[in-house]
């Protein structure tokens, strides 16, 4: 019995229990029972590393019903999962212990973080499709209940909403995967006693279910759970539920963004990767396509938000297409596994430097009393040196400057989209990943150092501004590990990939082609610096350009989904069947009281007197006497 990895989630959802309970009465205990369950599930992921590395992964289940079986499964890739969820959880929450310190409810809070967390935990460890589906399901209604904290706040409240609806297109599609998946492999002789959703069994003999299945129908399933995916992490066209989730705590969106929820999209297409693989040719191209168009596209957003939250946001976005991008490119054989090292060690590093960017926007926010609008703060670096200071180390790593930790994760996956596009012999389409990262790298610094110079430099634009303070500095120590990763973890960059997928190479192109987001590195700088790192943007207005306008609406996605797709048409629909069940409820009331007051006359007849079925016998006789006659007659 492999105790440790039980006790990885079991652990934060004792303390989902504990914070609530002993919150009532002692509210703040309750970041300190829930940061202690998240860290106990720290430990216990590396004595479960321990284990693994000492006697290979673990799979235990037990029988659940019929044919589905619950139980763990743990091996690098979850690992290298859990054990980021279980450290950057602890970090927010040690940070969130004051940032929500004086909230009234913060006791709900924690035991929904914890709930959070351990929803997360569950997933990635789980060995059967149905319970990660169970878990999927329960990091979406925390996601709900946290985006909508505040629920007293309209747009807190509309936001969560629309988190939860969009997401769950996703999880409609996963489900439908699941189920495809199911009906084509029970029964199976090949299953050898294992559960038809098996990760184990999926991942192992993926050949063998490709074979029994068929790759066109097992590549459905494939695209399936990519949308899926797509819901969960964000990806286009259902991205459009996270800019609106930065209404919830700032707390929160550092742990969705990092640790939680958007990188369970990104785990699930890891995980199946040997699915994805078996399956048609076009599975792991969509995927690498979706993810590098999802890039760029979120990128050229960021460029015209003002809201420093939703700058973060959209930035997460880009990233997280970065590493969907880099498990595509595994489609190409020569890359194969390692495309999931390369994504990986994307979303750890991103992990880090995300957490680290909102929580220093979280202490730039209370500060300004919530203020969010970038061009009006301002010479903040003065004011907030702390705080800025762990901002400059999170935005270099988001722009992948070197020595940073991201420079090695991001060029890594932009130097396999080119040996994709060299190798795979797919012409145009497979040139596509490439030039939309690399793009998509120039994007990044675009919008990162606009965000950081608006924020940052010159004088203060507002009273705000002018009289905002660094928190306490045992307050942002949480910030500083993070920093020190954001710096420092590319030197495990071989290990790591090694760790995921033995003798996987660190990707390399032409000297000329990796000179090249070098180059956009310095143009953005330089770009942003004169127009945001001075006063002159204030003399630039994009407001009567039509591109521009076309961007500020978000490509009117939102306007198609709302307007047009929910109001035009569910709405009507919903209308109609509504109608028409109102109609048939009706018809059924009518025909059920008939009935009764048919019964009720027959209830009358049947009294016991023999005179009333004399009368009856007689009357009956007579009416089928004068039917007779008048149809002689005629």
């Amino acid at each position: 019995m492999f105790i440790y990895a039980w006790l990885i989630f079991i652990s934060p959802l004792v303390g989902f229990v504990l914070s609530y309970l002993v919150g009532i009465k002692y509210r703040n205990w309750s970041g300190i029972i829930a940061s202690t369950s998240i860290g106990l599930s720290l430990l216990f992921s590396y004595l479960t590393y321990l284990q693994v590395n000492a006697s290979g992964p673990i799979h235990e289940s037990v029988h659940w019903f019929y044919s589905i079986n619950y139980g763990i499964y743990v091996d690098h890739l979850s690992l290298v999962m859990v054990l980021m969820v279980s450290f950057v959880g602890l970090m927010i929450h040690l940070y969130a212990m004051h940032y929500m310190g004086k909230d009234p409810n913060r006791h709900v809070y924690f035991a929904e973080t914890a709930l959070f967390t351990a929803g997360m935990l569950g997933l990635v460890i789980s060995s059967n499709l149905v319970f990660f589906f169970l878990f999927w399901e329960l990091v979406g209604l925390c996601s709900y209940l946290l985006i909508g904290f505040w629920f007293f706040k309209p747009n807190a409240a509309s936001a969560a909403k629309k988190a939860f609806i969009v997401t769950r297109v996703g999880d409609l599609l996963f489900l439908a995967g699941m189920a495809l998946l199911y009906t084509h492999l029970i029964g199976f002789t090949g299953l050898n006693g294992s559960s038809p959703l098996s990760i184990p069994y999926l991942i192992n003999n993926a050949g063998l279910v490709a074979a029994h299945v068929g790759k066109v129908t097992l590549g459905i399933v494939s695209v399936l759970f990519l949308a899926a995916a797509a819901g969960k992490s964000s990806q286009f066209p259902l991205h459009v539920w996270i800019p609106d989730a930065m209404e919830g705590p700032t707390t929160v969106s550092a742990l969705i963004h990092a640790a939680t929820m958007v990188t369970a999209g990104i785990y699930l297409v890891a995980r199946l990767f040997q699915i994805f693989q078996a399956s048609a040719p076009f599975a792991l191209e969509s995927v690498a396509i979706l993810g590098a168009f999802t890039a760029v596209f979120a990128g050229i957003l960021g460029l015209v938000v003002n809201d420093l939250k939703r700058i973060l946001a959209y930035s997460t976005i880009s990233q997280l297409g970065y590493m969907l991008a880099a498990i595509g490119l595994g489609g190409f054989l020569t890359i194969g596994y390692s495309g999931v090292a390369y994504g990986m060690y994307h979303l750890v590093v991103h992990a880090m430097f995300k957490a680290l960017l909102f929580m220093t926007a979280g202490s730039l926010l209370l500060a300004m009393m919530e203020l969010r609008d970038v061009r009006r703060m301002g010479g903040l670096w003065k004011r907030m040196p702390v705080t800025v200071t762990l901002m400059f180390i999170g935005a270099i790593t988001l722009a992948a400057i070197p020595p940073t930790a991201a420079y090695f994760s991001k060029d890594a996956i932009i130097d396999a989209a080119w040996t994709y596009f060299t190798g795979s012999g797919y012409g145009f389409i497979s040139f596509l990943p490439w030039l939309f990262l690399v793009t998509g790298a120039l994007l990044t610094v675009l919008y990162t150092f606009r965000m950081f110079f608006l924020v940052a430099l010159g004088k203060p634009r507002s009273k705000l501004a002018e009289e905002a303070k660094d928190p306490p500095l045992h307050v942002q120590i949480p910030l500083f590990f993070l920093a020190a990763f954001s710096l420092g973890f590319g030197i495990w960059q071989s290990h790591f990939y090694d760790y995921i997928s033995p003798s996987t190479p660190i990707p390399s192109a032409p000297i000329y082609i990796e000179a090249i987001p070098w180059a956009f590195i310095v143009i953005g700088v330089v770009i942003t610096y004169y127009l945001y790192g001075t006063e002159r943007w204030k003399h630039f207005h994009f407001s009567g350009n039509p591109l521009y306008k076309v961007v500020k609406n978000k490509f009117y996605i939102d306007y198609l989904f709302t307007n047009i797709i929910a109001e035009r048409v569910i709405l009507p629909l919903s209308a109609a069947f509504s109608t028409f069940e109102s109609h048939y409820n009706t018809s059924v009331d009518v025909v059920g009281h008939d009935t009764m007051r048919l019964g009720t006359f027959m209830r009358r007849i049947q009294d016991g007197i023999i005179r009333n079925y004399f009368v009856v016998l007689i009357s009956g006789i007579s009416i089928i006497f004068i039917i007779m006659e008048i149809l002689r007659l005629i």
